[in-house]
């Protein structure tokens, strides 16, 4: 039996778990519905985040949706289904919003600080994955996408005080031999490459918010940028295992 084909049965295994969510008291008319419930079983919180007024009706209809829009109704295999409801509702919330659009490079191009008022999002919140930093809160992380493809990340944890207040202040990691690199493979998306990762596998799903709203007391601004990890080893069907809020340092 293909791994594939033994993973869509574990998935299906739980569906006769409790689950505490909008979803729990739904009918289920039909496979497709069945089949999205229990990835929400399974992953609500974790790598799957829709809001508690959410009605499962309408994740149904945008699922299928979805599948239509992208020509998939006819290949709607467990893999495909699956790779959709991750699409339009990772953690912490959908990107499939009206205040986003997918970003393109000169929206990306520059220096980026991910606060500590926002890093409670970048895990789901029953995400199992830990912080970057081990035990070490998180107190900010700076993200230099240059236009000349390279890339730097500086993760500062503990309680010692941001020291990224402007965009020069990463130039001390750009002394360090130069590992990764980054390309827009399309707008909305960007791959990494590393040179000291064998077999590195890492692309984001990058938006620039136009219309600032508010989710979990976390304000977005116009020309912020939010990011979702979609790719990376082990990881087949486009889950976001991870969330970036990327502020723009002057």
């Amino acid at each position: 039996m293909k791994s594939t084909t033994l993973v869509f049965l574990f998935l299906f295994s739980f569906l006769g778990q409790n689950m505490r969510s909008a979803f729990a008291q739904e009918s289920l008319p039909n496979p497709l519905s069945e089949f999205i419930l229990g990835m929400f079983r399974m992953h609500q919180g974790k790598t799957l985040c829709a809001d508690g007024s959410t009605m499962f009706s309408s994740i149904r209809s945008n699922v299928a949706n979805y599948l239509k829009v992208n020509d998939l109704l006819a290949k709607a295999t467990p893999p495909v289904v699956a790779t959709a409801v991750w699409t339009l509702y990772p953690c912490p919330f959908s990107p499939s919003r009206s205040e986003l659009r997918p970003a393109g490079a000169n929206d990306i191009e520059g220096v980026w600080l991910f606060p500590e008022s926002s890093q409670k999002l970048r895990f789901g919140p029953n995400s199992p994955q830990k912080s970057p930093a081990g035990p070490l809160p998180v107190k900010c992380d700076a993200v230099g996408y240059y236009s000349n493809g390279e890339l730097r990340h500086a993760v500062i944890a503990g309680q010692a005080k941001c020291p990224f207040e402007k965009a020069a202040d990463l130039d001390i990691a750009r002394k360090n031999p130069r590992v990764s690199d980054w390309a827009l493979l399309r707008d909305g998306r960007i791959g990494v490459n590393r040179t000291d990762v064998a077999n590195h596998i890492e692309e984001w799903d990058v938006y620039a918010v136009v219309t600032p709203f508010a989710v979990n007391d976390v304000q977005f601004l116009a020309g912020d940028l939010i990011a979702y990890a979609r790719k990376e080893n082990g990881n087949k069907f486009g889950a976001a295992t991870q969330f970036r809020h990327l502020q723009r340092l002057p």
